[in-house]
């Protein structure tokens, strides 16, 4: 197949699946709200006496549930299921509740016909709202959110008996450690953080499957991932859907002696990353078009500004800091928090942790690294890893007041950082088998 070819089958990739998401949620909203009132109604109730952030583990940050969100999305699944189907599932908007707040703003929406919403909210997608109304025919919110969670561990098992069935041991250790360091069990306390993972594991796992039949299948799937996390997404944890992935197949193709030179695997990272990237932000263009057409103003504008606040807005009231500041604050709120803080900044406590984890892991690579090192897979993987932060720094305003649900993006560098030490290292079984070899 030569470039101009390529390039329209990524094209036509895109326009079908992103085609195929928007017609299935144009489905869901055709559900009758009558269908979903009961299970909607136990669901508005759950949050009607909740904070809008409440704490599920103590007083640390990383066990936050994101009940604001949460009844957003409530708010929004059950609007686009009045009037035209077509019309509800772009010109997305709720009921805020006004000074009552959101969550009891969700409750009047549901049980007062009077009232109508009052917050456009078409910057995004919103496709999670698909299956928030398709489960809501049989179970509450309490039900979509346990249903999402053992879609997430099935999703991850499934990539951990690829990596099994191909002997990739060491590999399958630090997905599953990396999984427990990233909070990621603790993604069943919101319907907001559980889309990004189930996309993201799914991604890997295809990811594993494809990257057999050679570098190809990983650009279609780029596309595909970065249209899937914009359009099931609330800005959460997305680089997960394209950063995990490429670290286990780097990972794996290490293991089997099949990675190659660096500059090839460079030229393919950025490849992935190109297509995910235009996949991504064409997603979100096509919500404000479609929006802009069928509301017949111009939604770019609001998506606009909402953006720039996402790159560098003003911090919280209670919190006098400078923007480049905000740009220091942003990755060590995220690691405070991934380390059990309280506070959205503990330096001390990062420094300490990151400390013992540079002792305790150097201590483990000194005494079991290789006498072959490869360094190339050390440059990709960190460079992968790396993203994340870089991500951090340029979303700093988003990043720095939702580190709460943000930080569990580390997932990415804790398996890159777990995997290069496990492929530079040898370890006693395999150093028996090479003298025997001898």
């Amino acid at each position: 197949m030569n470039k101009t070819k390529q390039v329209l089958f990524h094209v036509a990739l895109f326009l079908v699946t992103v085609s195929l998401l928007y017609a299935f949620l144009v489905l869901a909203s055709a559900i009758p709200n009558e269908a979903i009132y009961s299970n909607m109604e136990k669901s508005a109730l759950s949050y009607k006496e909740k904070e809008p952030f409440s704490f599920e583990d103590g007083e640390k940050l990383c066990g936050v549930s994101d009940n604001y969100a949460d009844t957003i999305l409530l708010n929004i699944s059950w609007n686009i299921g009045k009037g035209d189907p077509v019309r509800s599932a772009i010109d997305t908007k709720y009921y805020d509740g006004q000074q009552l707040g959101e969550s009891l703003g969700f409750y009047l929406a549901l049980t007062d016909e009077s009232i109508m919403p009052n917050k456009d909210y078409t910057r995004y997608p919103h496709g999670s709202a698909m299956f928030i109304r398709v489960l809501h025919l049989f179970t509450d919110v309490n039900g979509v959110k346990l249903i999402g969670f053992i879609s997430v561990l099935f999703l991850a098992a499934l990539c951990g008996l690829i990596l099994v069935k191909y002997k990739h041991y060491g590999l399958c250790v630090a997905f599953v450690l990396s999984i427990l360091f990233s909070g990621v069990l603790n993604i069943r306390l919101s319907l907001e953080y559980i889309p990004a993972f189930v996309v993201g594991f799914l991604m890997s796992f295809l990811y594993l499957v494809f990257e057999r039949h050679g570098d190809a299948p990983m650009t279609y799937l780029s596309v595909v991932g970065g249209a899937l996390i914009a359009f099931f997404d609330f800005l959460t944890v997305e680089t997960v859907t394209l950063l995990l992935p490429l670290i286990l197949v780097i990972s794996v193709r290490t293991a089997e002696k099949r990675l190659g030179e660096l500059n090839k695997n460079l030229i393919l990272i950025a490849k992935c990353s190109v297509c995910w990237i235009l996949s991504y932000v064409a997603t979100f263009v096509s919500k404000w078009s479609l929006a802009s057409i069928i509301c017949g103003e111009n939604k770019f504008v609001s998506a606009f500004e909402s953006a720039s606040e996402r790159f560098s807005g003003s911090l919280d009231a209670t919190v006098n800091v400078g923007g480049l500041l905000q740009v220091v604050l942003a990755p060590v709120a995220n690691l405070s928090t991934l380390f059990g803080a309280a506070q959205r900044v503990e330096l001390p406590r990062v420094v300490f942790v990151l400390l013992v984890c540079v002792m305790v892991l150097g201590s483990l690579f000194y005494l079991f690294k290789s006498e072959n090192q490869n360094k190339n897979v050390t440059y990709l993987l960190m460079l992968l890893g790396s993203v994340v932060f870089l991500r951090y720094i340029v979303l700093n305003n988003h990043s720095y007041l939702h580190e709460f649900f943000t930080y569990r993006a580390l997932i990415s560098p804790i398996m890159a950082v777990f995997s290069a030490m496990i492929l530079n290292m040898s370890f006693p079984e395999n150093k028996k088998k090479r003298v025997k070899k001898k």
